[in-house]
Formats: structure tokens, sequence, C-alpha cells
């Protein structure tokens, strides 16, 4: 059996900006290039919501509308943090490691750098 190392990484953000907006789907189905039930989105701004919809940036990264019926509103941004963790298996590792010696830093300090620059996280205003 091949040796695994895992890394969690927590994170501790500040609050995120009071005029974002999340939803959680509720959706009893879902689809790939949509939406998928139990995952958190952003809501933006759109006068359609007077219509009972939400323009949701979906699974596709573009924002569409959708019915808001489909969507539980997140009062409390705290609820969407969450720990991430990474599972490396041993020729990984090996590669993280002589990068991170090379760099003159700790296998979890690249790590979250290539988390920094990788994924699109909501930038502290």
């Amino acid at each position: 059996m091949e040796s695994q190392t895992r890394t969690k990484i927590m994170a501790s953000e500040p609050p995120l900006p009071r005029e974002w907006r999340f939803v959680k789907c509720i959706a009893p189905f879902g689809d790939p290039l949509s939406v998928t039930p139990g995952y958190f989105y952003q809501v933006l701004p759109d006068p359609a919501e007077a219509d009972g919809m939400l323009r949701v940036i979906d699974n596709t990264g573009e924002d569409y509308l959708y019915e808001a019926e489909l969507f539980e509103e997140i009062a409390d941004h705290v609820t969407l943090l969450t720990d991430l963790t990474v599972a490396l298996n041993a020729p990984m590792k090996a590669a993280i490691f002589q990068l991170a010696n090379q760099r003159g830093m700790s296998m979890g300090a690249l790590v979250r750098q290539w988390i920094d620059e990788r994924l699109d996280l909501p930038v502290q205003s």
C-alpha cells in the first residue's frame, strides 16, 4: 500500500464584504453545467429578484438567472468556511518536498502559496 500524507490547511480569513451575498442550492436535482444541490454560490444584484429570480454565478463561472426557490439565503458567511485536506501520494510528496527545499520553505508554506495563487478566492478589501 502506498503511503499518503495529508496536509490540513485552515482558513482564517476575515469576514467577507457585507455586499457579498451567498446562497446554498437546495434544488432536488443538479447539473454539472449549472448548479449542484448542497453547493454554495455567489449572488449578484439584479432587478429580476422582484420577480423571484436570482442572478447566480454557477458551476460554469458565468452568471445566470435561476428561480430563487432553488436556493437558501446564507446570512452568516462563517458557515462558508471549511477545512481543506490535500492527499499526497509518495511521488507527489517527494516532488513538493524537493521544490519546497529549492525555494527554502516548508511544504505547507509551498502548498498554501500554490492555493493562494491559483484558486479564485475572495480578495480582502
